[in-house]
């Protein structure tokens, strides 16, 4: 119980700071707030909203003002700002770990609003109570993989289709597909923005195929908003869409996939969850069968490849007939 009572009390503490904050920014650039429509943006009571500012008059001593004429508040003093922000070692540190995490943001328009937000955290922090952060790196450190493709060209398209996500507008697309090795054009509704192993990816409804499809960043040639507006599948939902994958890629139908993986990478294949309908049934030679269902193929080929010989697809006769092919082509290269 008093968990939960914590990380409730947790949620609290955020929103009300964020309140707080926001009304401070509205406040020192005099746009005279009125409570109804901090209370709307906030999806809060209008009396959460005043009691906000009561604490922001009485703890934090700011001065605020109500304008009859305006019919709403300011800063009676110009130049207020909130006092520091407390926050402990752990807390800091914590917070110094995080900012390598998010390294991954590393060329989107996200960059420069993180490193904006911990450089006015770090200011906002007594010096009394700041530690040598930089000495972390000699303890802990992350290997973030690097952005994939033509850096300019994600950052682009990130942007406008972050744009196009938020007003639901339907974007045109020049798109390289790296499976058929050809370019064509398309129209998409993109529904969401995801990230994973040094790559950004759209998932959106393509017009052309008349299907939810995934689009890599770095491969979209050229882009234009339509500013058509699009309306949502409503039997799509993100997860379950997603839930198939290996990692990323998705296909028509999922199906069990077993492979059994020899005596050298048992441990190392059940010290990690691969994925979540997984069963590993172990051998009488040392060995152990993985089998598991999902979709995308082409996605668990290269994968089982990186294990060499010391693994073995059962099945589907598909993906196995692919492997022998993959492997017969391997072998003629090294034997040239």
């Amino acid at each position: 119980m008093a968990s939960g009572n914590s990380s409730r009390a947790t949620a609290f503490n955020r929103a009300h700071f964020a309140r707080i904050y926001h009304i401070h920014q509205l406040l020192s650039t005099n746009r005279y707030p009125r409570i109804a429509e901090i209370a709307e943006k906030f999806e809060v009571s209008t009396r959460t909203v005043e009691r906000d500012i009561e604490h922001m008059r009485d703890r934090l001593g700011a001065p605020i003002c109500y304008c009859r004429s305006k019919k709403g508040y300011y800063y009676e003093k110009e130049g207020f700002q909130l006092p520091p922000l407390s926050i402990t070692e752990e807390e800091l540190i914590t917070l110094f770990l995080g900012q390598r995490l998010l390294s991954q943001f590393m060329g989107t328009p996200f960059e420069k609003t993180i490193r904006n937000a911990f450089e006015k955290i770090l200011a906002a922090i007594p010096g009394d109570e700041i530690v040598d952060l930089y000495s972390i790196n000699d303890i802990v450190s992350f290997d973030v993989k690097p952005l994939r493709g033509d850096e300019e060209r994600v950052v682009q398209n990130y942007s406008r289709l972050a744009a196009a996500i938020g007003n639901k507008t339907k974007v045109w697309l020049r798109y390289y597909s790296a499976s058929s090795d050809k370019i064509n054009e398309r129209y998409v509704d993109p529904y969401h923005l995801r990230y994973h192993q040094g790559a950004w990816y759209l998932i959106g409804y393509c017009n052309l195929r008349e299907a939810i499809r995934i689009f890599a960043l770095d491969r979209i040639l050229d882009l234009k908003n339509t500013k058509e507006s699009f309306i949502f599948l409503n039997d799509f939902v993100l997860e379950d869409y997603l839930s198939s994958a290996l990692g990323i890629e998705t296909g028509k139908e999922a199906q069990e996939v077993g492979i059994r993986f020899d005596r050298h990478q048992v441990r190392w294949i059940r010290e990690r969850r691969w994925h979540h309908t997984q069963k590993i049934e172990s051998q009488h030679d040392g060995s152990i069968i993985l089998r598991m269902t999902v979709s995308g193929l082409g996605e668990v080929k290269r994968w089982v490849l990186g294990f060499g010989g010391h693994a073995e697809v059962l099945y589907p006769e598909k993906l196995r007939k692919q492997l022998m092919e993959e492997a017969e082509r391997m072998l003629n290269t090294y034997m040239k």
